[in-house]
């Protein structure tokens, strides 16, 4: 078929409207430098037929192309999968090349990942392929990153999770405690099985049956100031301790911080209160000024805490709240550290109160 005309501005507009002029990155040779394995349409771009016919790209950026015929329109609705390229280069008609220039114009193509097998990351990939980086290279560096999770129960045990779906493959679980009746309102990776185990062990099997690739080693102990040298990898490299233990109260979290930003990696904070999921700090090892001011507090924190009656931290404990810090705290390792993306947690703490279903910005260290 001939090049159908682009019609600009909202997709409904009827025929009559100039057709934008598309950048010369749009031409076939330059799509193919900038997206070298394919191209997928960006999430959220609707598609439709037309009374007449036309093809529909519904949305801000929306366009209308006059006269698609019915191949073109089906082509165009494989491209929300992906259209990976022939290994001699991208065999377009006419009309697809004029349909594929304006997706780019409009900023509405984002790469296909090289990876072209099936897999357990594949939708992943595809999800990473829209942040704007290199879809293959960021689960790379998701597959080199080593993780130490202190504390298993409710919030840990689904951090951990989370990290080993997403394809870290290096993973430290830290837990004195052992699987008990009351962990199974809020800690789904245990079964009546676990009872009487050592949580670290009973996660490291639930993990390992689901990814039996990773490399999963355990420590059955109280994360303290004699324990805690012991946890990190030593030397620099890609890693992040996460916090998801409470106790010794601001001691603990004062002796984790020092131990990241000493041996050169990430650490990571998280809490679950009575309606409370309490996210960050996020402190990188170059972050001076936080670190300092982090310790300080924690040292009052904890002179408070030793001074205290009875324990500090409260019993009472509800799914919601540890699985929503979970979450949110396995999505701020990915923006903050993976993706290197502007996030809320770093060098400060957020919180979301699900009693009113309200989020702030609790405390800053700067």
């Amino acid at each position: 078929m001939t090049n159908p005309p682009v019609t600009d501005g909202p997709a409904t507009a009827g025929p009559g409207r100039q057709a934008a002029p598309a950048p010369q990155d749009t031409e076939p040779q330059a799509l193919l430098l900038r997206f070298p394995a394919g191209v997928m349409l960006r999430a959220g771009t609707t598609l439709a037929t037309g009374d007449t016919g036309e093809l529909l790209v519904i949305g801000e950026r929306g366009f209308s192309v006059e006269g698609a015929d019915r191949a073109l329109r089906e082509w165009a609705g494989h491209l929300t999968e992906g259209l990976r390229w022939p290994a001699s280069g991208a065999v377009l008609t006419p009309g697809q090349e004029t349909l594929l220039a304006a997706f780019a114009a409009r900023d509405l193509l984002v790469p296909l990942p090289r990876t072209d097998t099936t897999d357990a990351h594949t939708k992943q990939r595809h999800w990473l392929a829209h942040t704007g980086r290199d879809p293959d290279a960021a689960q790379e560096r998701i597959g080199r990153h080593q993780a130490v999770v202190v504390g298993c129960g409710g919030t840990g045990a689904i951090v951990a999770t989370h990290l080993c779906a997403m394809g870290v493959r290096r993973l430290l679980l830290v837990d004195h405690d052992v699987v008990e009746v009351t962990n199974f309102n809020r800690q789904f990776t245990y079964r009546q099985a676990d009872l009487g185990r050592p949580k670290t062990e009973a996660l490291r099997d639930f993990l390992l049956e689901r990814h039996p690739e990773a490399r999963i080693t355990t420590a059955a102990v109280f994360a303290d100031e004699d324990t805690i040298p012991g946890l990190a990898p030593s030397g620099p490299g890609e890693w992040t301790l996460f916090c998801c233990a409470d106790r010794p109260v601001g001691t603990l979290a004062a002796l984790l911080a020092a131990s990241a930003r000493d041996r050169g990696g990430c650490v990571l904070f998280a809490a679950a209160g009575l309606d409370e999921a309490a996210v960050g700090p996020l402190l990188r090892p170059d972050d001076i000024t936080a670190h300092r001011a982090f310790a300080q507090e924690m040292e009052a924190v904890a002179a408070v805490a030793r001074s205290a009656i009875a324990d500090p931290v409260m019993s009472a404990s509800i799914a919601p709240v540890n699985t929503v810090t979970a979450a949110w705290m396995a999505g701020e390792w990915l923006n903050g550290v993976i993706l290197e993306r502007p996030t809320r947690s770093l060098n400060a703490r957020f919180v979301m109160d699900l009693g009113n279903s309200s989020t702030y910005e609790e405390r800053t260290w700067r």
